[in-house]
């Protein structure tokens, strides 16, 4: 058994992007990612495991405590953070081998500044039905903004 550790190299913007890719994951049973993305404008946050978009993803999700809402079939996990303001997801995975690869997904952004506006916050569980343990995992922007400057992704693993 090994003890959690930083899994693949942490990638940091250095000037505003679209993308954060850690491509060099050792396979494990167990992850937990942190991203933070300043915003340059608005985006949302899409994710995918090895740069594979074929239609292997279905995720379920909910925004500020509204009601569920359900995408099958997809070619990403959509987190649905659309705002243009910094945003910090946490999430974990599982991912055995020949099994679908299971998600928890958490997100807050900041909203507009001041203790008098609440943040907003989401929820999203997913799986992705590759059957072999990924070894890079994507964080893209499907809107128009990008992320800024500093914006990271960091991953630790176990198994």
């Amino acid at each position: 058994m090994c003890a959690w550790a930083r899994n693949g190299t942490p990638d940091t913007l250095g000037s505003a992007g679209d993308a954060v890719t850690i491509s060099d994951l050792t396979a494990r049973k167990f992850h937990v990612y942190l991203f933070h993305a300043p915003a340059s404008g608005s985006y949302n946050t899409i994710i995918n495991f090895d740069n594979d978009s074929g239609i292997k993803y279905a995720e379920r999700q909910s925004a500020n405590g509204g009601s569920d809402g359900t995408n099958v079939s997809q070619t990403d996990f959509n987190t649905g953070d659309g705002t243009d303001s910094d945003g910090f997801h946490i999430g974990y995975i599982v991912d055995v081998s020949g099994e679908e690869t299971l998600l928890l997904d958490w997100w807050i952004r900041a909203n507009t500044t001041g203790a008098g506006n609440a943040p907003y916050r989401g929820e999203n569980v997913g799986k992705f039905t590759g059957t072999t343990q990924f070894t890079r995992i994507d964080f893209d922007n499907s809107s128009t903004g990008d992320f800024d400057t500093d914006t990271n992704l960091s991953v630790i693993g176990t198994d």
